[in-house]
């Protein structure tokens, strides 16, 4: 080779260099699988827990964007999630519940949810550590903790399996009661304020956690079947499941429905779908409810919604 190439050949070489370190740099910070981290069913008992973290990797601009629609993302579920657990907690103390599976759909959801509160409790505290940015020369890149992996095998989570197509909805000493009808109709409804913030973060151009996306499938999974079951109890019920009303206080943690501009109409707008609940009417928005519990988008004690 010629002085004259060797000398060309020598001013390529860092450029080469400095492209594969950065996408060597990429490689390494994207290679963990987010999808062991979401409900953690998949982990070997008895194996040693690890937990590693995955990144965000993108310029400083977008990563801004990026992290906001995941915060907003993550405090809604938190709070949509904590809602649902209360509201489980509540129909498993009443002595009316009677229902089978729907006692076994509330254990799972309070079980289940518990260990995802979890989750989005760790991505919270990854995105609120400072990003790394690398001059690569020719561009800048920013490196976000997104989500930890490893956790499910770390707190040794096993799912609560969610009853199936074929779980016997009442029996002979356990009829489908009102109260059943109360739960599975409120519950329809915030399941259904799931499933549009996950359908809504999905559809953010800056929603780009692959970890919280991942995760909506789980949601979006689970949540559809438990509204099916839902429906199948209030159709078992031998009273006029019409008839039943659903105070609006029996719905808890809607106010996290502020992500993807759902925000307090959120329950009005699942509530009034026919496919949501059997067509279950909301209360008035917050706005027109003065002194409405911002807590659980609770009416007055009157105010009650009819199926």
């Amino acid at each position: 080779m010629s002085s004259t190439n060797q000398n060309r050949a020598a001013k390529r070489l860092p450029l080469r260099l400095t492209l594969a370190a950065a996408v060597a740099a990429t490689a390494l910070a994207t290679a963990g699988s987010p999808a062991r981290a979401m409900v953690g069913e998949q982990y070997e008992p008895g194996g040693s827990p690890v937990a590693t973290t995955s990144y965000s990797v993108m310029s400083p601009e977008a990563l801004a964007a990026a992290v906001k629609a995941d915060r907003d993302y993550v405090t809604g579920m938190r709070a949509h999630h904590a809602g649902a657990l209360s509201m489980s907690e509540e129909y498993l103390a009443d002595p009316n519940a009677s229902s089978p599976a729907l006692r076994e759909l509330a254990q799972a959801i309070v079980h289940n949810q518990k260990f995802e509160i979890r989750l989005l409790d760790e991505v919270a505290r990854n995105l609120d550590r400072p990003a790394r940015v690398v001059n690569l020369g020719f561009a800048r890149l920013a490196f976000q903790s997104g989500a930890t992996e490893g956790l499910g095998q770390r707190d040794r989570f096993m799912k609560y399996p969610i009853p199936g197509p074929l779980a016997a909805v009442f029996s002979e000493d356990a009829p489908v009661t009102e109260r059943d009808v109360q739960f599975a109709k409120a519950m329809t409804i915030h399941h259904r304020g799931a499933l549009d913030m996950a359908r809504a973060y999905q559809a953010d151009r800056n929603g780009r956690n692959t970890f919280l996306g991942l995760l909506n499938i789980d949601i979006v999974t689970d949540q559809t079947q438990e509204i099916a079951l839902m429906r199948r109890v209030i159709t078992a019920y031998a009273g006029d499941a019409e008839a039943v009303l659903v105070p609006a206080s029996m719905v808890h943690g809607m106010e996290g429905m502020a992500h993807g501009g759902h925000g307090g109409h959120a329950i009005q707008a699942s509530a009034t779908d026919p496919h949501a609940g059997h067509g279950v009417p909301a209360a008035p928005a917050p706005a027109q409810r003065p002194g409405a519990s911002a807590g659980h988008c609770a009416a007055p004690a009157p105010q009650a919604a009819r199926n």
